[in-house]
């Protein structure tokens, strides 16, 4: 049996929200997800969660924009 090889990369997803031409990360601290830093999430679902709980509690006039970005990383532990 032969242990499985690391990708050379992975996705990350991030929420940008946009004011006219200001953008900034949003970060929504979720139970049980993977720790990429301030502002990323580990999956498509998290991110829109995030994306959901942001426009539902942000009461702006006018209400900003709120985007979900797929970002793919080098994996570290990838070896050539």
């Amino acid at each position: 049996m032969a242990p499985l090889d690391p990708p050379p990369t992975y996705q990350v997803y991030t929420v940008i929200k946009q004011t006219g031409m200001s953008m900034s990360y949003v970060y929504v601290s979720m139970p049980n997800s993977l720790n990429f830093g301030s502002g990323f999430y580990g999956t498509r679902h998290e991110a829109e969660q995030a994306r959901t709980f942001e426009m539902l509690k942000d009461n702006s006039v006018p209400k900003p924009r709120y985007h979900v970005f797929e970002l793919e990383v080098p994996n570290p532990a990838y070896q050539e």
